[in-house]
C-alpha cells in the first residue's frame, strides 16, 4: 500500500484524538492483517471509499475504551440503549472525520467517502475485499486503551 496513504492515515487518527478528546495516541505498530485472525475488538465503524482509489477503512476499538471517550466527552446516556447508539454514533463521527482529513492531504487523488457502518461483537469479522492488503495501524492511548485504524485500498 502507498505509504503516503497509511502515512495520511495514521496522523489523521492521532489528531483525532487529539483534537477531540485532548489524548495523545501513539502508533504503536504496523501489521498486515489475512482477515481470518482473532482481533478483540468490540466495536469497528467503517467507511467506503470510491473514485481514484477504492476499498475500506475501519476503527476498531474495545467498548470500555469507547465508553470512556464518550464520557469524557461529557455526554452522558439516559439507559443502556441510548448509550449504545450514543457510542455507535462517537464511533462513526470519528472514522468520518479520520477519512476525511487523511483523504483531504492525499491531494492528488480524487475520492469520495460512503456513510459509515458500525458492526459490534466480541471478535465480529470483517468482510474485507480482495482488492489490497488490510494493513492495519495500531495506536496506544493512555490509561492502557487502544483503537486500530485499517486500511483495504487500492489505488
Amino acid at each position: 500500500m502507498d505509504k503516503a496513504i497509511v502515512a495520511a492515515f495514521s496522523k489523521a487518527a492521532a489528531s483525532t484524538f487529539r483534537d477531540m478528546f485532548g489524548i495523545v495516541a501513539t502508533e504503536a505498530g504496523t501489521c498486515e492483517l489475512t482477515g481470518s485472525e482473532d482481533h478483540g475488538w468490540d466495536v469497528t465503524g467503517l467507511v467506503g471509499l470510491a473514485g481514484q482509489a477504492q476499498g475500506v477503512v475501519a476503527i476498531r476499538i474495545k467498548q470500555p475504551v469507547l465508553a470512556e471517550l464518550l464520557a469524557g466527552s461529557g455526554v452522558i446516556a439516559g439507559g443502556v440503549l441510548e448509550g449504545r447508539q450514543l457510542e455507535g454514533g462517537l464511533v462513526g463521527e470519528m472514522m468520518n472525520i479520520i477519512a476525511g482529513s487523511a483523504i483531504s492531504a492525499i491531494r492528488d487523488l480524487n475520492i469520495e467517502i460512503a456513510p459509515p457502518v458500525i458492526v459490534r461483537g466480541p471478535n465480529h469479522k470483517i468482510g474485507w475485499p480482495n482488492i489490497a492488503p488490510v494493513v492495519a495501524l495500531s495506536f496506544s492511548l493512555p490509561k492502557d486503551g487502544a483503537f486500530e485504524i485499517d486500511l483495504c485500498i487500492r489505488h
